[in-house]
């Protein structure tokens, strides 16, 4: 797994370097404690390695960040990507996460 951080804002805690069955999967992150409270809004998006938008769930709950999506016969072998936008008092903080999908 590799990540561009820009602030060290986001630890992913669960995300695995490669998936290799299919199923329903859940990828936990941690928001920095001390900037949590600053974050005004939370935007995530999942692409598959063709570029198209994976289906997911996003959930915020303090500092604890959990996406959950699915990896079926649909989706391509390949280099995915999770993007984190967060928006910090007129800032915006951008992360970048990619994992491999090998079925």
């Amino acid at each position: 797994m590799r990540s561009r951080r820009s602030k060290g804002i986001i630890s992913p805690v669960s995300l695995r370097e490669v998936y290799a069955e299919k199923g329903d999967y859940s990828v936990k992150m941690i928001i920095d404690p001390s900037l949590s409270n600053f974050i005004e809004s939370v935007d995530v998006d999942v692409r598959n390695a063709d570029g198209r938008r994976m289906e997911f769930i996003a959930k915020r709950w303090g500092t604890k960040l959990t996406l959950s999506f699915k990896i079926d016969e649909s989706t391509p072998d390949g280099v995915s990507v999770i993007d984190v936008t967060m928006k910090k008092r007129g800032q915006v903080i951008f992360e970048r996460f990619d994992f491999w999908v090998v079925k």
